[in-house]
C-alpha cells in the first residue's frame, strides 16, 4: 500500500481507538442485578464472593457474627477477610461442609468499633447472614457492590444513633455523595460530599454527626466512582436494627407482614427525592375487614409517615399487608417496636430464591409466601442438612395470594431449628418472616435472597 494512502487510514484507527478509550473512562458501574447473588443459580461457578457489613463491638449496640450456610453438595473453601473502620484486618481461611454453616465472630479477628467481612468462595452456592442482639437484629450479606443506595426512616434524635456502615470491596478507591432527606427538607452537607473509602476498606459514617436530633431521616448515597457494600445500623434506647435499604426508588412498595397488635407501633417511613409532591396512598388488607386506605402527602425533597399502628382507622388484628403506591418514585422501610424503640427493615424484592434460616433459635412468629403476580406460580422449598439428602416438596400457589409456609406445605411441621432453601418457576415471590415477640411482628427479618 502507499504511504499516501497508509496515513489516512492511520489516523481514522487513532480516532477509533481514542473514542473507544473515551467511552471505557466515562463508562460508569450499574447497580448489581438481582440474578447476582450465590443461591442455586451460580452453585457451579468457580469462585464467588460476599461482604457484610453492619457488625459492630459491644460497645456500639450491634455486636455479633456472621453465619455462613452452604447450600450446595460439595465442600467450599472459604478465604474471610475481616476489616475494621480503624484499618485493622485479618484473613483466613476455613472450610465449610457440603450442606453445612459456620459463624465467625470478626471482633475476635481484628480489632475496632465496626466492622466488615469478605469472602472469597471455592464455587457458589454459600449464602451469609449477619445476626447480632441474640438473633434480634439480622441482615443478609450481599454478593457485590452497588452505585445507587437508599435508606428510609433513620433517627438521629437524642437517645439514638444512625450510622452507616460502608464497605468498598473493589481493589481501587470508591467516591460517593451522602445526600439527606427529611421532615424539614433537603440537605447536601460539605462533609457527606466526595468521601472516598479506601479499596477493601471500611467507613462508618455517622449521620448524627451533621443531620442532628431528628427523626425519619432518608439517605441518598450516590456512587460517583467503584462500588460500595452498605448497612444501616440504627440503635435508639435498647433497639437496634439493620436497615439494608434499597438499590432503587419505586412507585410501587409492598410490606406483607406489618404488625396491627394492640400495643405495638407500626410505621410505614417515606422519602421522596423529586421535585414534585408524592401522594402516597397506603392500601391495607387486614382479614376481612375492609379498611379505607391511607393518604399522605410529601413534599418534595422530605420525609413523612403512614401511621399503621396505632391507628383508629385499622383494627387490632395481627397482620396486615401493606401496600404503597405513589405518583412519584419514593424510597420507604417499616418502624416496628414499642414507644421503647423502633426497628427498621427494608421491602423485600420479589425473586425466583430465597433462604430462611432460624438464626435466633427462637422459631418464626410468622412466615409467609406471597406471589405478587397474577399467575400461579410453583413453589420449590429444600429442607437443607447437615448431609448431602435434602428433603424436598412443592407446592402451587395462586396468583396474588400470600400463604404461610406451613400451612402450603404440609410435610413441614416446624420451622425452629430449620434452614430452608425456597425457589419458584417464576421471579414473583416474596418471603416475609418476623421473630417471636412481646408484642407480636415488632422483629421484622428480611430473608436471604439473589443479591
Amino acid at each position: 500500500m502507499p504511504r499516501s494512502s497508509r496515513a489516512p487510514l492511520l489516523l481514522v484507527l487513532a480516532v477509533i481507538l481514542g473514542g473507544v478509550a473515551t467511552l471505557s473512562t466515562l463508562e460508569k458501574p450499574n447497580n448489581a442485578p438481582s440474578s447476582s447473588g450465590s443461591l442455586t443459580s451460580s452453585k457451579n461457578a468457580e469462585s464467588t464472593a460476599l461482604y457484610c457489613t453492619g457488625l459492630t463491638d459491644a460497645r456500639h449496640h450491634a455486636e455479633g457474627h456472621v453465619t455462613f450456610i452452604n447450600t450446595s453438595n460439595s465442600k467450599r473453601s472459604l478465604i474471610v477477610q475481616v476489616v475494621s473502620n480503624t484499618a485493622s484486618r485479618a484473613t483466613k481461611t476455613v472450610e465449610l461442609a457440603a450442606n453445612g454453616s459456620l459463624s465467625i465472630q470478626p471482633q475476635s479477628f481484628a480489632s475496632g468499633n465496626y466492622f466488615a467481612v469478605a469472602v472469597q468462595v471455592s464455587g457458589g452456592g454459600v449464602v451469609g447472614e449477619e445476626v447480632a442482639n441474640a438473633g434480634l437484629t439480622q441482615t443478609p450479606c450481599t454478593s457485590a457492590g452497588v452505585t445507587d443506595w437508599y435508606g428510609a426512616g433513620f433517627n438521629t434524635s437524642v437517645g439514638s444513633s444512625a450510622i452507616l456502615n460502608i464497605y468498598n470491596p473493589t481493589a481501587t478507591p470508591a467516591v460517593f455523595d451522602a445526600s439527606i432527606y427529611g421532615p424539614g427538607g433537603f440537605s447536601a452537607p460539605a462533609p457527606f460530599q466526595g468521601m472516598a473509602v479506601g479499596a477493601h476498606s471500611l467507613m462508618a459514617l455517622n449521620l448524627g454527626a451533621q443531620i442532628v436530633n431528628t427523626d425519619n431521616v432518608g439517605v441518598h448515597v450516590k456512587v460517583l466512582r467503584g462500588s460500595i457494600d452498605i448497612v444501616g445500623t440504627q440503635a435508639t434506647n435498647l433497639v437496634t436494627s439493620f436497615n439494608a435499604g434499597s438499590t432503587q426508588v419505586s412507585k410501587n412498595i409492598v410490606f406483607e407482614k406489618v404488625t396491627t397488635v394492640s400495643g405495638a407501633l407500626a410505621q410505614l417511613r417515606v422519602f421522596n427525592m423529586s421535585n414534585l409532591p408524592a401522594d402516597v396512598t397506603a392500601n391495607v388488607s387486614l382479614g376481612s375487614f375492609k379498611i379505607a386506605p391511607e393518604s399522605l402527602t410529601v413534599a418534595p425533597y422530605t420525609s413523612g409517615v403512614v401511621i399503621i399502628t396505632p391507628n383508629s382507622a385499622i383494627p387490632a388484628a395481627g397482620y396486615a399487608a401493606v401496600s404503597l403506591r405513589s405518583n412519584v418514585p419514593v424510597a420507604a422501610a417499616l418502624a416496628t417496636g414499642t414507644t421503647a424503640g423502633l426497628y427498621l427493615a427494608a421491602p423485600v424484592v420479589a425473586s425466583n430464591q430465597f433462604l430462611i434460616s432460624d438464626f435466633s433459635g427462637k422459631g418464626f412468629d410468622a412466615a409467609s409466601l406471597t406471589n405478587t403476580s397474577k399467575h400461579t406460580i410453583k413453589v420449590t422449598v429444600s429442607v437443607l442438612g447437615t448431609s448431602a439428602s435434602s428433603a424436598t416438596l412443592s407446592a402451587q400457589l395462586a396468583g396474588s395470594t400470600t400463604s404461610n409456609i406451613l400451612s402450603l406445605f404440609s410435610g413441614l411441621s416446624t420451622l425452629k431449628g430449620q434452614t430452608l432453601l425456597i425457589t419458584s418457576d417464576k421471579a414473583s415471590l416474596v418471603v416475609s418472616t418476623t421473630l417471636p415477640s412481646h408484642p407480636a411482628g415488632i422483629v421484622v427479618v428480611n430473608p436471604l435472597d439473589r443479591r
